[in-house]
């Protein structure tokens, strides 16, 4: 067990200290790997070899490269997360339950502004077999509730990051066929709290405003593996399948409490970092025109509780998520002006992963709507840069949850709605030598 930080999160820090954001895909993906990809709403990108940044998507289509490739990109996202509602707490008794505190529970940009960094490097050994390393992240959150939010015994502060290092190779089986593997090497820590809101303070005698109820930090590094295909059936078409395995973590680190002397202890947070899987085609239909499309799958029932491992051998639940299986659809236009400019645009519906039953305060999800654009810009035959804008709009969500305090005896509901949209501007530079 660690304290915090382990001695290998020194290591990892100085590449995952930007690489948390709010949940913007389904549960807490992160799809921000590739500008050129944003621009057109990530639609086929695993049938895309645009640059050396498909390797997040599709090992198999660095085969495509008859160069060394690097691409390294920097994404700026500014999320705006609200949430509006109201919570009822009572306390049983002989007589049934007594009301003891109502209060408005809203809060607004509950979800912090994020730079999200990526680096790819891609190189051919001959003619049949390429190589490449990848950095980036896949999966990374963070809500952050005011102290006054009525509400801070289901949520208050909610932080996965994540840093994923992806080396991988490719092999040609024949002239329309390669396929591809690689290694995931995925750092990651987490830090999970809720706390006494101000209305219930008072009711239990606390001396002391936002006393922890609970609070976990912790952190891992876990292993795991992706594998593609990228075929070409025609001159003009392309079509790209990938898998990314899912990837088990175990965050080791410290439980803490101001109400319960019993969980301050070390302790664990199994964290399972779902599957994805793409289907993509990119079709070209003239020397300025090509479309493109995807269709990804994400395995987020693997996600079921947060629950603390402590070290004197109990287990206690943080909460239910119950997250179910999510699915992306995206829609994507390619056109190449001249020589020096090519744009692109993108629209996706992003699938929520959970119901209104089991909707997360913690965790913000619902479904979305992606408009994208984007632009490269060649510098000369070697080097480029690509430019990409989106626009998130999330489906207004409605919240009803209850939970206890412990052995308090008291219980609260919280009934409200969420609501979510965000900007994304990513830059990315490219260059092959």
């Amino acid at each position: 067990m660690s304290q915090h930080f382990s001695v290998r999160a020194s290591v990892c820090m100085a590449l995952i200290s930007f690489s948390s954001t709010s949940a913007l895909a389904a549960g807490f993906q992160v799809n921000e790997h590739s500008a050129n990809g944003l621009g057109r709403a990530m639609a086929g990108q695993a049938a895309m070899p645009e640059n050396a940044s498909v390797l997040a998507t599709n090992p198999a289509a660095i085969g495509m490269f008859t160069t060394s490739h690097f691409s390294a990109s920097v994404s700026f996202i500014d999320p705006n997360v609200d949430v509006n509602g109201q919570t009822t707490s009572s306390i049983s008794t002989d007589a049934g339950p007594v009301i003891i505190a109502s209060a408005d529970a809203s809060d607004d940009d509950i979800a912090d502004t994020a730079i999200v960094p990526s680096f790819f490097y891609v190189r051919p050994l001959n003619d049949a077999w390429s190589v490449g390393v990848g950095g980036f992240t896949a999966y990374g959150l963070r809500s952050d509730y005011s102290d006054d939010f009525e509400a801070l015994h289901f949520a208050d502060t909610a932080e996965v990051k994540s840093f994923t290092l992806n080396p991988a190779v490719s092999y040609k089986v024949s002239d329309t066929l390669r396929v591809g593997f690689g290694l995931n090497l995925t750092y990651a820590e987490a830090e999970i709290s809720s706390a006494l809101p101000n209305s219930l303070t008072p009711v239990l005698g606390v001396p002391v405003a936002n006393a922890s109820v609970f609070k976990l930090e912790g952190d891992d590094i876990g292993y795991g593996w992706n594998a593609g295909i990228f075929w070409q059936p025609t001159a003009t078409t392309n079509i790209g399948f990938s898998h990314r395995a899912e990837t088990k973590l175990e965050l080791d680190g410290e439980v803490s409490s101001a109400l319960s002397a019993d969980l301050n202890q070390a302790g664990s947070l199994d964290l399972n970092l779902a599957a994805i899987t793409e289907i993509a085609i990119d079709q070209v239909l003239d020397a300025q025109w090509s479309i493109q499309a995807s269709f990804v799958f994400t395995d987020w029932s693997a996600f079921q509780k947060l629950e603390a491992n402590l070290a004197n051998g109990e287990d206690f639940l943080i909460k239910e998520e119950n997250f179910d299986d999510s699915w992306r659809g995206s829609l994507g236009v390619t056109y190449k002006l001249n020589d020096e400019y090519t744009l692109r645009a993108g629209y996706a519906y992003d699938d929520g992963v959970v119901t209104i039953e089991n909707r997360s305060l913690s965790i913000p999800d619902t479904d979305r709507h992606w408009v994208t654009a984007g632009l490269t810009y060649a510098i000369d035959t070697d080097s480029s840069v690509d430019v990409a804008y989106a626009y998130i709009n999330g489906r207004e969500a409605s919240i009803n949850k209850t939970r206890g305090l412990g052995a308090t005896g008291i219980s609260s509901t919280m009934v409200g709605s969420q609501s979510a949209t965000a900007h994304i501007l990513s830059v990315q530079f490219n260059t092959q030598f």
